[in-house]
Parts: structure tokens; C-alpha cells; sequence
């Protein structure tokens, strides 16, 4: 049953003539288009995907950049903007039909100026390709690829962009966290960053799904393979199991879609990743009162 606060603020910003299509998040307005997926989401969980939200906050460092690959309205960009007072954000969407909404919480952002956005898609090799979109709704499920989730869609063309250009463009920073979230294009948008991966060493929140990788003819055991020709290890999340092999692989991915790889013999890595942990322990999170 849904909560009577939780429906009011569905009504209120989803229906109500002017005050429909923008919302209050992490003390920013944050704008999205009608019967957004993500808004209704936002609304019920009262912080969208609040276990990865947590962790990005916790793993990320000062003075360093966050790639929100997949961005869609930035709810995995603004609390880092909030948050996070010395760590840039650079938010990665390839939608025309979701990218003015990104742009417009974009420009009354109390750190705009440290909040970079890219419209383009993310892939190997930097060109142009046909792009699936929902039409913004259900922009959560939009990609390269129609891997059939989401409704119907319709093609548009995009500009494609590899994520070592990006950082090249951007002056080589460090970057601590790269969050990639692309329904089923996070094996090719790694292959096109491997320079970044190679310097930075940031950690990866990637999404991992059989149906999705599919749609690109992508295994599912590739990501061992990547984690070997990366220097890094796998752990699902967030059970924070370490996956050495593909039968443990094949068993979280039945659990979860959401995966972390760290650097391989990086201690800061791993000993980021024991401090969040400690969450489970009963100390609170980073998102427990901020998202109001």
C-alpha cells in the first residue's frame, strides 16, 4: 500500500499544473519528464537506489572526479553535488529525450560550475549509432540496444564517445568512482576506457545483467575476463561477495544486477570498501537524512 505522503508527493509533482515535472532532492531542484519511472521510484524509496547511492558516497574521495555514466536526471549525480563539497561530477547521457531535463537541474545547481555534462552515448570507438529511447518515461531502460525492457521505443541517432576521450577533453583527472549504468553497453564503454582505467584505477559500480548483455551478444563471463585484463576483482553487491569464478558469478547474478570492481593490490580501494561494510554494522548512512 502506498504511503499517504508518498502519494501526495506523486500527485503533487507528477500532475499538478506548475508544480508538475520538477521535485525538491538533496536540497536541489531536480526536473524530469512526465511519469518519469525514475521520479516515481525517487518518490517511493525516498532516495533512488539508496544502497548505491550510499555506496558512491562513502567510496568516493576528495578532490577527485565521479563518471556518472548513464545519468539519465542525475539522481545518482546530485547527492555527490550535495555531499560532497570538493569533488567534481560528470554525468554521461546519451537520451535527447532525457538530456534537456539533466540540463535544466543543471543550471540552478548550487555547484554547477563543478558538475560537467555530456550528451553522447558511450561505447569502443567514438562515432555515431541508432540509439532506443522510451520518449523519457522510461528512460531507465533506454540504450544502444532494445533489450525489450521498458516499453515500447523508437530510434534516434546519437553521437558516440569513448570514455578515454572524455577524460582526455576533461585534463586527465583523477577520478575515484565511475558509475556505469548503460543496459548492457558497460563491456564496450570499458573496453573505450581503458587509458582512464589504466591511470586512474577508480573503482567501477557497474550493472551486470544476462538480458541485457544479450541485446549486445555479450557473456556474461566476460567480466572475469575484463577484471583479469583490467588488474581488477569483482564483487557483487551488495552482498560485497568477492566472484573469482563464473559458477559464482552465474549464482549472484540470479541475486543482483549490480557489481563492483576495484583495483587489484590498490589499499585504498579495498579499505574503502571494508569501511562500507561497517554500515552494516548499524552505523548510519550517508543518505539516512539528506535527501530531503
Amino acid at each position: 500500500m502506498i504511503r499517504p505522503r508518498v502519494l501526495a508527493k506523486r500527485l503533487l509533482f507528477g500532475t499538478v499544473p506548475f508544480f508538475r515535472g520538477r521535485f525538491r532532492y538533496f536540497n536541489q531542484v531536480v526536473h524530469f519528464p512526465l511519469g518519469s519511472h525514475i521520479f516515481v521510484r525517487a518518490c517511493e524509496e525516498g532516495v533512488y537506489e539508496r544502497d548505491v547511492t550510499d555506496l558512491i558516497l562513502t567510496l568516493v574521495e576528495p578532490e577527485t572526479t565521479y563518471f556518472d555514466v548513464g545519468a539519465n536526471i542525475g539522481l545518482l549525480s546530485v547527492p555527490v553535488l550535495t555531499l560532497c563539497p570538493t569533488v567534481r561530477v560528470l554525468s554521461i547521457e546519451p537520451s535527447p529525450d532525457t538530456l534537456s531535463f539533466l540540463h535544466r537541474t543543471q543550471l540552478t545547481a548550487r555547484r554547477s560550475k563543478d558538475w560537467t555534462i555530456i550528451g553522447a552515448a558511450v561505447g569502443a570507438k567514438a562515432g555515431e549509432a541508432d540509439f532506443w529511447s522510451s520518449g523519457g518515461a522510461m528512460g531507465a531502460f533506454d540504450g544502444l540496444r532494445d533489450t525489450g525492457r521498458g516499453g515500447q521505443k523508437h530510434v534516434v541517432r546519437v553521437p558516440v564517445r569513448t570514455l578515454d576521450d572524455i577524460w582526455r577533453e576533461k585534463g586527465c583527472p583523477p577520478v575515484s568512482i565511475m558509475k556505469i549504468d548503460i543496459e548492457g553497453g558497460e563491456y564496450h564503454a570499458l573496453q573505450g576506457g581503458r587509458e582512464l582505467i589504466s591511470n586512474a584505477r577508480p573503482i567501477l559500480i557497474i550493472e551486470w545483467t544476462e538480458r541485457n548483455l544479450a541485446a549486445y551478444g555479450i557473456k556474461s563471463e566476460e567480466l572475469l575476463h575484463l577484471c583479469a585484463e583490467l588488474r581488477y576483482v569483482a564483487y557483487a553487491y551488495p552482498s560485497l561477495i568477492l566472484i573469482e569464478v563464473q559458477a559464482i558469478l552465474k549464482i549472484m547474478m540470479t541475486k543482483t544486477e549490480t557489481f563492483i570492481l576495484a583495483p587489484t593490490n590498490e589499499i585504498r580501494a579495498h579499505n574503502a570498501l571494508r569501511a562500507f561494510r561497517r554500515y552494516g554494522d548499524g552505523q548510519s548512512h550517508p543518505t539516512a537524512t539528506a535527501a530531503r
